[in-house]
This record gives C-alpha cells, sequence and structure tokens, in this order.
C-alpha cells in the first residue's frame, strides 16, 4: 500500500510538473504576446501624443487667428459706427436747417398771404365806395335829368 501510495504519489507529481511545463511554455507565449501588444499601444500612445500635441499647436494658432479676426472686425465695426453716426449728425443738421428754410419760407408765404388779404380788403373796399360813388353820382345825374325832363315836360305843357 505504500508502494501503492508512492506510486500514485509519484504519477501525481510527475503529471504535475508536466502540466506545470506546459503552462509555462504558454505562459511564456501569452507573455510574450503581451509585451509585443504593450510595445505597440506604447507607440501608438506616443504617436497619439505628438497628434495631441500638433493639435493643440493648431489650436493655438486657430485662437491666435480667430482673436485676430475678430479685433479686426470689432474695429471694422467701430468705424462703420463712426461713420454711420457722422453720416446721421450731418443728415440731422442738413433736416433741421432744411426745416428752418421751410419755416421761413412758410413764415413768408404767410405774410405775403396776409399781405395780400390786406390789399383784396382794402381794394374790394375801395371797389365798394367808387361804386357807391358812382351809384350815388348816376342817381344824382339821373335825377337831375329827370328834374330837367320833368322842368321841361312842364314848360313844354305850360306854354301850350
Amino acid at each position: 500500500m505504500i508502494r501503492k501510495l508512492i506510486l500514485i504519489i509519484g504519477l501525481v507529481i510527475a503529471s504535475v510538473s508536466f502540466a506545470q511545463t506546459d503552462k509555462a511554455a504558454e505562459s511564456s507565449d501569452k507573455l510574450s504576446q503581451l509585451r509585443l501588444k504593450n510595445e505597440q499601444i506604447t507607440r501608438k500612445i506616443v504617436d497619439l501624443e505628438a497628434s495631441v500635441l500638433v493639435l493643440k499647436a493648431e489650436l493655438q494658432s486657430t485662437k491666435q487667428e480667430v482673436k485676430t479676426e475678430l479685433l479686426r472686425g470689432q474695429e471694422l465695426q467701430a468705424q462703420n459706427e463712426s461713420s454711420l453716426n457722422i453720416a446721421l449728425d450731418e443728415f440731422s443738421k442738413k433736416f433741421e436747417k432744411q426745416n428752418e428754410t421751410v419755416k421761413g419760407v412758410q413764415d413768408e408765404l404767410n405774410s405775403k398771404f396776409d399781405s395780400q388779404m390786406i390789399m383784396l380788403v382794402i381794394g374790394f373796399i375801395a371797389l365798394l365806395i367808387i361804386f357807391l360813388i358812382l351809384s350815388k353820382r348816376a342817381t344824382q345825374k339821373a335825377l337831375e335829368q329827370n328834374i330837367a325832363n320833368w322842368n321841361n315836360f312842364q314848360e313844354h305843357l305850360l306854354k301850350k
């Protein structure tokens, strides 16, 4: 029984030692594969870090260009606003001057209209007075002529 026990222990140890040897070879292959993958990943990381650095540099350059363009745009906008304000001020001055001219013309037209109305009223009154005087003279002349005709008629009647 001891022999059997020793034989079984020997077989188990032999099979375990062979199994460990195969596992060690497998582990060694897997380890070398993992090392290769690790090297590939490390190279990719280095490449990606280089790309990130390039992209960061490009980003900074782009930021600077955008800032420059924004500043130039703001300067142009300020110049445009200044030009627009100047144009609006000049337009406002011209508009005020035109309003003053229109007001002056309106005042002059009003005074001329008032003068013409006064002259029209005075002319109408003068014409009315002239018609009254002419009418009175014509009436007086007609009256005198009628009286003279009446006197002539009475004389003529009295002579007959």
